[in-house]
């Protein structure tokens, strides 16, 4: 392959988050790299949002592209790959940080392994200590189990060629979550090779409040019905989401067997799991009864 400088697109989808936008944003214009571009793809923010990214859109490496007809963080991606000019695709969500180095790490391991599909390392930074953001740390993101056993890296920290996704198609916009599980088996079944790079990290800090790690795990149960109805052939349900089962309390001994921590620590995992299961019981059944994408 040629030893040229790539050229690389790094695409920020964002929804009324302009202090996330910031800190991503702020971390990318700081890389070492060289002939790279930032597309923020706001998807409709009401808030002050859009006026940072058109501040950061001053600058010649940033470009603003508006989603505003389809609420949703994959045609906000999508909307940044039609507008982007790279070779290379890198995902961050709006909130995110990385290394200056990152970005010139990416484009090496991409040129020098010749590598089309990549998911970089996801390091979860707790700054305010609570039980959920401690749980949050120590179960983030398991990037090497997901592209190795269900074929896929999460959008946050994927890289893949332009003519990957000219191949396989953008993300299905249809799906409020699992999109990029979708995206990546279409990789995987076009004859790709994925590929997991545990020393390139990037940062995603941890969700605090009870409330806002259940909020990411309804949006996670209704994609993953979406996603069920319209892939019937590729991916199933474990569960029928109006099962009653789905909205029980997790087994104490279930937990406890595994749990070498104190009984208040116990307490507390058990709390978070049974909220996070019941939780998702509710966005899948909600998801089954009232569809809300055609």
């Amino acid at each position: 392959m040629s030893q040229e400088v790539v050229r690389t697109s790094v695409i920020i989808p964002v929804y009324n988050d302009p202090e996330g936008l910031r800190t991503t944003v702020e971390s990318l214009l700081d890389q070492t790299a060289e002939d790279y571009e930032i597309v923020i793809a706001d998807n409709g923010s009401t808030d002050e949002t859009r006026q940072v990214a058109n501040e950061f859109a001053q600058d010649d490496r940033v470009t603003l592209v508006v989603e505003d007809e389809i609420q949703g963080s994959y045609a906000a991606r999508n909307a940044g790959i039609e507008t982007s000019k790279g070779n290379i695709l890198c995902f961050i969500d709006a909130d995110m940080w990385v290394d200056e180095d990152w970005l010139e790490r990416v484009q090496d391991r991409m040129r020098d392994a010749d590598i089309d599909y990549l998911g970089c390392d996801v390091e979860i930074v707790v700054t305010n200590p609570t039980p959920v953001a401690r749980y949050n740390r120590q179960h983030g993101f398991p990037i090497e189990e997901y592209i190795e056993a269900n074929q896929f890296a999460p959008t946050c920290c994927l890289v893949t060629r332009r003519g990957v996704i000219e191949d396989v198609g953008l993300f299905d916009e249809r799906l409020i979550s699992s999109g990029d599980a979708e995206f990546g088996k279409r990789v995987h079944d076009a004859g790709y090779s994925q590929y997991y790079a545990p020393d390139i990290t990037m940062y995603h800090p941890a969700r605090e409040t009870l409330r806002s790690f259940l909020k990411k795990y309804y949006r996670i149960a209704r994609g993953r019905v979406q996603r069920a109805r319209y892939y019937p052939e590729l991916f199933e349900m474990e569960n029928h989401p109006l099962n009653p089962r789905n909205f029980l309390p997790i087994r104490p001994w279930a937990v406890y067997e595994s749990h070498d921590g104190s009984l208040r620590e116990f307490l507390i995992v058990y709390t978070i799991l049974t909220a996070v299961k019941i939780t998702t019981g509710v966005g899948e059944a909600r998801e089954w009864l009232w569809p809300t994408r055609d």
